[in-house]
């Protein structure tokens, strides 16, 4: 309660307000999901599962004709770069939601390449290329999960490319 000297009861001079809880009269239903929404949502996250491959091919072709841009043209865009970064980063994120683990590892690893990067060359580009390459023969294969023994290998082939132009640089 204040004075009226803009003091409260207990001298702080702090005023609580409660608002009115208006989020109750917005949300409909009586709970969480039924049974019925749930099968729903499961059916088309396989439905998207299944398609995976098939739409996500697009994304890496953008990717690669962003690379063979950042190739053909020596001004080194730092935009197409950053385009290349932002598809690649959501495919990161997809690949472990569609059951595509080897496009995350691949993925992430194109991520932090092009993070280490001061300055692009054609070194650069030719790793670039193969991660490009790598997700591609994930997709067009369709090599769920983790790719067993060759997945394996495809990524470290990659990691040492990586770390090999890491050294070369310093």
């Amino acid at each position: 309660m204040n004075d009226g000297n803009g003091k409260t009861a207990d001298g702080t001079g702090a005023q609580i307000f409660s608002p009115p809880n208006t989020v109750r009269k917005k949300v409909t239903g009586s709970g969480g999901p039924t049974p019925e929404m749930l099968a729903k949502a499961d059916a088309a996250i396989k439905k998207m599962t299944e398609d995976y491959p098939s739409w996500a091919i697009n994304e890496v072709d953008r990717l690669g004709e962003l690379i063979q841009s950042e190739a053909d043209d020596q001004t080194r865009d730092q935009e197409r770069l950053k385009e290349a970064y932002k598809l690649s980063h959501d495919m990161r994120g997809q690949g472990g939601s569609f059951g595509y683990p080897m496009i995350t590892g691949v993925a992430g690893s194109f991520c932090n390449f092009v993070n280490s990067l001061d300055a692009i060359d054609g070194k650069a580009v030719d790793i670039l290329q193969a991660h490009v390459k790598a997700m591609r023969a994930v997709l067009q294969n369709r090599i769920a999960g983790d790719g067993g023994p060759i997945g394996a290998k495809i990524l470290d082939g990659l990691n040492k490319a990586v770390a090999k132009y890491a050294a070369s640089k310093g």
